[in-house]
């Protein structure tokens, strides 16, 4: 069977090559694969657990349908709940579905389909480490990369300086759609100068309301994020960011049973930093915090990267890292929780 759907494949590259000149459509994708050891964890069962994963494989088709019509489908596998198969085995699901409708106005692209969220694609493109981890918004499960919607984005000024996104979304992320409540994001982007860039996010994700079991009332559980980045390059010499948000879920959190719901507020910021050596040499570090719930005590969290980025050929990065992750939380010594794990990190693109 796995023959048969391999050789099908093979037909359907070669029919697509066939029906469609070359220049309209293209074929891509990538493969962030590690060896991985869990020198220490918080959850004991985790500890000195070892092996290689593919932590994210993507294959996608970009199609000009029209001169001013771009249609992407990208499938991915990221060795997860997500995308694997009843079994547990590496399956597939849908990562983008779109139409991009370019120049619908002047300066102005519509966007329909199952495409990137406004929150964090300029600052992870800043980042430029995606390989190694996602930025903090993503990192955190604050909001999620993708949703079905329709988005307009655009220039705000000629030269380009100001640009916006704004998008209306199912709320359901790549998953169908099962309810009335929706996402309304919008996204400022300043380019300062030539080196330095900025945004300003802000999202708001309607939810069913909530009941109180102290009072017995239905409550507002909506969801609002705001966010800032503010990023600087110099060429391909070294680059620094900084990322920062804020969320409020309201009527999500009770100090007892015998006090009513209040918001739930979280905080977190993330700074990063990356510095050529030589060619084919990078240096790699980051340090997040993130404090879920201000309201509650010992929920707290903070992340360190560090890394060295070596370019083995023009489309291969080979990336030995070291992960730190240290809790608030105090297992039964008094001590605190954390988790380190040694990687050597493999992406190759094609």
């Amino acid at each position: 069977m796995e023959k048969i759907q391999f050789l099908f494949f093979i037909a359907l590259l070669g029919l697509q090559s066939l029906l469609f000149p070359q220049e309209k459509v293209k074929i891509s994708g990538l493969v962030y694969s590690d060896y991985f050891y869990n020198v220490n964890n918080s959850d004991l069962t985790k500890k000195d657990i070892n092996g290689l994963q593919f932590r994210r494989i993507y294959f996608t088709t970009d199609f000009a349908a029209e001169e001013n019509i771009d249609v992407r489908f990208r499938l991915e596998s990221d060795q997860s709940t997500n995308s694997n198969t009843a079994g547990g085995k590496l399956g597939v699901m849908v990562k983008d579905a779109y139409l991009k409708w370019k120049g619908i106005f002047s300066g102005s692209d519509l966007i329909i389909g199952i495409s990137p969220t406004t929150a964090y694609e300029v600052s992870e493109a800043a980042w430029g480490y995606r390989n190694l981890e996602k930025t903090i918004l993503d990192f955190d499960g604050i909001i999620s990369s993708r949703d079905f919607g329709i988005d307009l984005k655009g220039k705000l000024t000629d030269n380009g300086s100001v640009n916006y996104w704004i998008k209306f979304a199912h709320n359901s992320g790549n998953a169908p759609e099962t309810d009335k409540y929706k996402r309304y994001s919008a996204m400022l982007r300043f380019k300062l100068t030539e080196n330095i860039q900025a945004t300003i996010n802000g999202d708001y994700a309607a939810k069913a309301d909530k009941k109180d079991s102290f009072d017995k009332q239905a409550k507002s559980n909506n969801q609002i994020v705001g966010s800032v980045f503010l990023g600087y390059k110099q060429k391909e010499e070294y680059s620094i960011g900084i990322e920062a948000f804020s969320r409020t879920i309201q009527n999500n959190f009770a100090k007892s049973a015998a006090e009513a719901l209040q918001n739930q507020n979280s905080i977190g910021i993330s700074v990063w930093g990356w510095k050529t050596v030589t060619e084919k040499l990078k240096l790699v570090g980051r340090f997040d915090n993130y404090d879920p719930n201000k309201a509650k005590d010992l929920d707290g969290s903070a992340f360190i990267m560090a890394g060295v980025d070596y370019k083995a050929a023009k489309s291969i990065n080979v990336i030995p890292n070291l992960q730190f992750v240290t809790y608030q939380a105090k297992n039964s010594d008094g001590k605190s929780l954390k988790d380190i794990t040694a990687r050597v990190t493999f992406t190759y693109i094609f």
